[in-house]
């Protein structure tokens, strides 16, 4: 029961960050046509994105607290103070831009907006996918890395890793996909069924998230390829649970991706729309439990500790 409320608190966060990454550049787009119903609409994911953003901030600061595993306080304790210093500055830095696009948004012209959402998109999706990435890796197997302590110059050459990458590009298409159907589910709240331009921005909201999860078919197979051996053979049949939630989280794509399609060539009733939102969920919740059963349980080693010690006499 405990794994499964983790699951689902990560799965939230996931997605809250996923729509805190991605939604400020959909809301420009949404924004860029002067039509007072579609620029509410842009106004409105906005501030759900300031929302998803502070949600996201206390689900991961509050996993991050609660975690009982050594492995992982081992992983966070090879960081420098400073670096969790700077993780701060920039989480704060795109929290004030977020909100500067939300509460200044008949304020700002169009191109200022696409700037201050395209600087917290890069900032959010550059440092922090890979970041965490990182710390899970370490978290799992202390002997990732062999540098004890994970300095600024470290942590960017592991940033290059396949398997960072692969989990960064699957997070930042994951966020235009999320990003996508927020919209949907905005429009769905909607007193009357979408019409005109508001079917319009629906049909394109779907063509996006369409589009960044069938991206996820190369970039889930690299993924794939670039996890360790247990993992991969758990998710291959070693592990019931990991294998069984594995595929139903791949049937649940599949329904998504038809639904998507659906929305895509004009069927935007409402019940369509909330859907779609329904599947997302779906998938998100299943991936998380699939990826989490199938990771090997960290083990506290010697090497673990010495490089916890190293981290902690460089302050």
């Amino acid at each position: 029961m405990l794994e499964l409320l983790t699951c689902l608190l990560l799965a939230v966060h996931l997605l809250a960050m996923n729509l805190a990454s991605a939604g400020p550049l959909v809301c420009v787009w949404l924004g860029w046509r002067d039509d007072g119903a579609i620029v509410s609409l842009g106004r409105r994911l906005a501030w759900w994105s300031v929302g998803a953003f502070v949600i996201g901030m206390l689900t991961g600061g509050g996993m991050l607290l609660s975690a009982n595993s050594t492995g992982l306080s081992a992983a966070l304790a090879r960081f420098p103070a400073r670096a969790y210093w700077f993780a701060g500055a920039e989480l704060l830095f795109s929290l004030v831009v977020m909100l500067l696009i939300a509460g200044a948004w008949r304020k700002l012209n169009r191109w200022g907006l696409a700037v201050l959402a395209f600087i917290t998109a890069t900032n959010l999706l550059y440092h922090f996918p890979p970041m965490m990435t990182v710390i899970g890796q370490l978290a799992s197997n202390s002997r990732w890395a062999s540098e004890g302590v994970i300095d600024r110059p470290t942590l960017l050459s592991l940033m290059g890793r396949h398997e960072v990458l692969a989990l960064s590009f699957h997070f930042g298409m994951s966020s235009f996909a999320v990003a996508g159907i927020a919209v949907l589910q905005l429009i769905s709240q909607q007193a009357k069924e979408p019409a005109g331009i508001t079917k319009s921005r629906a049909r394109g909201a779907a063509i996006l998230a369409l589009t960044a999860t069938l991206a996820q078919i190369p970039i889930g197979l690299w993924l794939l390829m670039s996890l360790p051996t247990p993992a991969q053979t758990s998710l291959m049949g070693a592990s019931l649970w990991a294998s069984l939630t594995f595929m139903a989280a791949l049937i649940t794509s599949l329904g998504l991706l038809q639904r998507l399609v659906m929305v895509a060539i004009g069927e935007t009733d409402r019940q369509n729309l909330k859907r779609v939102v329904s599947l997302l969920c779906g998938v998100v919740l299943l991936m998380t439990l699939s990826l989490r059963s199938s990771r090997p349980t960290p083990r506290m080693d010697a090497e673990t500790k010495t490089a916890s010690t190293q981290a902690a006499e460089a302050e």
